[in-house]
């Protein structure tokens, strides 16, 4: 297990991009607007739509994604920020941590080069955090 990413929920996505390039040096990755039943199901929350961006911390593996909502606009803002691990078997995760979490395990799909492939799902762990588990893959995250 390591750590893969962590995520921020941002009001303007090309503010925080450019203040986290400027002030800290990281690296623009690629952003995208996504949804779809897949977000959906594993947040609990019907016709998620969000800005994503990733951006790469110089010389670590270690990426944050940004995260601004479009639906809903308010509501799951500080639910969705999170830390996520990078596994080798994301079922058998799943089976330790199950009752605290908030959906099955899912696979994105129809959102193109980076996040296809994608197999994940969160938990919450004993302080009420949420946290993601996702699969190991060298395409995961890569350019669009």
């Amino acid at each position: 297990m390591k750590l893969n990413h962590i995520t921020l929920v941002v009001e303007d996505i090309g503010k925080s991009k450019n203040f986290y390039q400027k002030i800290l040096g990281f690296e623009p990755g690629f952003e995208k607007e996504i949804s779809g039943e897949q977000y959906s199901k594993v947040t609990g929350h019907d016709n998620l739509r969000l800005r994503f961006c990733v951006i790469k911390i110089p010389e670590s593996d270690v990426i944050i994604e940004l995260a601004q909502f479009i639906n809903p606009k308010q509501g799951i803002n500080n639910d969705f920020r999170h830390v996520a691990f990078e596994v080798d078997d994301v079922d058998e995760v799943y089976e330790k941590v199950k009752d605290r979490a908030v959906s099955e395990p899912v696979i994105i799909s129809g959102q193109g080069k980076g996040l296809d492939g994608k197999k994940f799902f969160y938990f919450k762990d004993l302080d009420g955090n949420l946290v993601e588990i996702l699969n190991k893959s060298k395409d995961l995250y890569s350019s669009q």
